[in-house]
């Protein structure tokens, strides 16, 4: 894991305030650009959207191409690799509470 890859923490929702450095993280360099293609394509073909998937479907992609659309060029797109951690011990009331 490269030194970049260690600065990147993440939260697990179940156990708050504690944070796992990522087993891997993947750059994705070209996703950025990749979005902001799809999302300038939407908008430019808005009519044949609103005709193929009704109105409801295409306008909220057309307001996700909008609010998203001037952003990707600042984003720094990853995938990352995580590990769960471990469930803690059942106690035994736990268990007989369960079917």
């Amino acid at each position: 894991m490269s030194e970049q890859d260690s600065a990147v923490q993440t939260c697990d929702p179940a156990h708050p305030g504690t944070a796992e450095p990522a087993q891997h993280v993947d750059e994705r360099p070209g996703e950025p650009a990749l979005w902001e293609r799809l999302y300038r394509l939407w908008i430019a073909h808005a009519d044949q959207l609103r005709r193929e998937l009704g109105e409801a479907p295409a306008e909220r992609m057309l307001a996700e191409a909008q609010q998203v659309l001037p952003t990707p060029a600042g984003r720094r797109a990853v995938l990352l690799t995580l590990r769960r951690a471990p469930d803690p011990p059942r106690r035994p009331a736990d268990a007989a509470a369960r079917p």
